[in-house]
């Protein structure tokens, strides 16, 4: 079948402040033991055309811009942020910038969800598994993820290193290899014991690399809750709820593990560009392709994200009034 048209919500970007402090934290060159990616906006935009990305959702990728300085991460966030809404602006119509949050620091996170709403009209967020060590579904969170739910919003997610790694020779490899998706799947865990999705329902959350661990140990997880002691927890209704990005290598078995937790409409398109090199978002969308009949392929490439990204809706009907 012909490819669709896709929007992709797992692409990264680098902001001149956050390489900045990248720099000055010794992640110049490398971050969580990989090559950094070189990154443009104008190498970002070829890319979109070669692949048939009509839009990407960006976000600054691990690690994250609170690096123990709650004043630097303020700053950081706010600049990115302020760089991401002038590219947008740009680029009408081909970006959507998830809004970066100085989090632990939640009155920090707090004040710049507002500005981001406020001032940017940033309407999306990112957040990381961890920063600092505070997990996703930790108390110190929980003021920031009662401000997200003030309004309707999709906060993409993203994995970075694990707080505590064990020395090990396994972990010498880069933790996109493997942390990453242990620090995902620790990170959904603690929301789901912490009860974030329920009390949270105007936030919808994006699982990267199609739910990394959580589909496996689903059904572990669902039958061990059940002698949990903090009450009910409906595992499987959580993982249900979420949505879940085909970014990096979903496919095959990937791909038919999400499937057992959620349903198709809950699925995305993600290149995880500039971090996945061209040649293999090539060759995994093309994956994809072989496997989607044309139904799949809508839902999965474009429907689904215009159905949790409705500022890509209002950026088009906005190009449309101004060609008029």
């Amino acid at each position: 079948m012909a490819t669709t048209t896709k929007i992709d919500v797992h692409a990264h970007y680098f902001p001149p402040v956050y390489g900045k402090m990248l720099e000055r934290h010794g992640m110049g060159e490398r971050i969580d033991g990989a090559p950094r990616p070189a990154w443009s906006e104008e190498r970002q935009l070829a890319f979109m055309d070669d692949m048939d990305i009509e839009v990407a959702v960006l976000s600054p990728s691990s690690p994250a811009v609170n690096q123990g300085d709650d004043a630097e991460a303020i700053e950081v966030a706010r600049d990115s942020n302020e760089y991401g809404a002038g590219l947008a602006r740009r680029h009408p119509g081909r970006f959507v910038v998830a809004g970066t949050l100085p989090v632990p620091d939640a009155e920090g996170a707090i004040a710049e969800i507002r500005y981001c709403r406020e001032k940017l009209g940033i309407r999306s967020f990112a957040m990381l598994t961890q920063s600092c060590g505070v997990y996703l579904g930790s108390p110190e969170l929980e003021p920031v993820m009662e401000e997200l739910d003030r309004q309707p919003c999709t906060v993409v997610l993203h994995p970075t290193r694990p707080a505590r790694v064990p020395d090990s020779p396994a972990t010498a490899l880069p933790d996109a290899f493997m942390e990453y998706f242990f620090d995902t799947t620790r990170a959904i865990v603690s929301m789901i014991v912490a009860g974030t999705f329920r009390k949270h329902p105007n936030i919808r959350f994006v699982v990267p690399h199609a739910g990394a661990v959580l589909p496996v140990l689903s059904d572990r997880l669902a039958v061990l809750s059940q002698a949990f002691p903090a009450g009910e927890l409906d595992v499987m209704g959580d993982l249900a709820g979420l949505y879940y990005d085909l970014a990096g290598v979903s496919m095959p078995k990937q791909f038919d593990l999400v499937r057992q937790v959620t349903d198709d409409s809950h699925i995305l398109y993600g290149s995880d560009a500039p971090f996945t090199p061209p040649a293999l978002c090539r060759s995994f969308a093309a994956a994809m392709d072989q496997r989607f009949d044309d139904g799949l392929a809508t839902a999965v490439f474009r429907e689904n994200a215009l159905a949790i990204f409705p500022e890509i809706q209002d950026q088009a009907n906005t190009n449309t009034k101004e060609t008029l």
